[in-house]
């Protein structure tokens, strides 16, 4: 049932997802491909039509997970790689001719319905919600009144455990994962805790109007995304039941990422490959226009936190 919602969100929410083309793109030239994080593809399609227009040049995005955008770049299986986390130790030992160019910092969100009557948590709570320690709404709020006991059961979706994401979700919430076999579910718990896995499941997803779908429709659920890429619906009708959570009291908000309020940040990363002259001529396009003020205009209007590049 849960894998069925998730395919509808998608497709309710998908049409909100997709960029326009330009029309006069040059068939002779060979498109620019850029692969990985999902959150940082959403910030380059509002960058796409401005690419596009100046160089006469498709751009492709596509959305991977951080992990296997790090992989393709360091493998040139694409011209731009991008990630919303930094390289491991490991990854850096690896790949010693990824560049990592960080060029934004975005803030990621939990959300529920707004029939939860939840508007803040704290993030010892939120730790135990993900790790499986609350099974029902009111345990955490006892002022809520579900309509049904159903709708009391908390729901959980994370994105996927390939996603740049997932990995700043384990490390903001100290939690550490277990992969459910033959499934799209995993359980978490707090790391270092050497108890056992408790048997509520989280369901993964792998974009954010996804989850957006599912949080809309169901009044017990639970998920968290990317400020920037969610900014791009607020105000849609499909999203009008959706209530972004503030963390230990403050809400999320360009003044309260800039001055460290709010605290559930992470960099948006472009990834070059220094062994790939095209790598890093299309690096150098694109961070040129990076410095174009109607291009930040518009990045800053989606709430993403513009870095200056040198």
């Amino acid at each position: 049932m849960i894998k069925n919602l998730i395919l509808a969100a998608t497709v309710l929410l998908s049409s909100s997802n997709i960029a326009t083309s330009v029309s006069n793109i040059a068939p002779d030239h060979k498109p620019l491909l850029i692969g990985g994080s999902s959150s940082v593809s959403h910030l380059l399609h509002l960058l796409k039509p401005n690419y596009e227009e100046q160089t006469n040049t498709a751009m492709q995005v596509r959305s991977m997970g951080s992990t296997k955008g790090i992989k393709a770049i360091a493998q040139n299986i694409i011209d731009i790689g991008t990630a919303s986390r930094y390289l491991t130790n490991a990854e850096q030992e690896q790949y010693p001719h990824v560049r990592q160019i960080v060029i934004a910092q975005d803030a990621l969100v939990f959300f529920t319905n707004k029939k939860n009557n939840i508007d803040s948590l704290s993030v010892e709570q939120l730790s135990d919600i993900y790790a499986g320690k609350y099974k029902t709404w009111q345990e955490v709020n006892p002022n809520y009144k579900p309509e049904t006991q159903r709708d009391n059961k908390i729901l959980l979706f994370s994105k996927a455990y390939n996603h740049g994401t997932f990995d700043i979700l384990l490390e903001f919430l100290n939690l550490s994962f277990m992969r459910v076999p033959n499934g799209n579910t995993i359980k978490l718990k707090q790391a270092g805790n050497h108890g056992l896995f408790p048997k509520m499941e989280v369901q993964m997803y792998g974009e954010f109007n996804q989850a957006l779908g599912i949080v809309q429709r169901m009044p017990n659920a639970i998920a968290f995304d990317s400020y920037g890429a969610i900014s791009q619906l607020l105000g849609s009708k499909k999203i009008n039941k959706i209530n972004l959570l503030g963390i230990n009291g403050v809400n999320v908000s360009d003044e309260t990422i800039k001055n460290g309020e709010y605290t559930f940040v992470r960099p948006l990363i472009l990834l070059v490959n220094s062994q790939s002259s095209r790598s890093v001529e299309q690096a150098e396009l694109l961070l040129n226009l990076l410095k174009d003020k109607r291009v930040l205009d518009t990045l800053s209007a989606h709430h993403y936190s513009m870095l200056e590049v040198e």
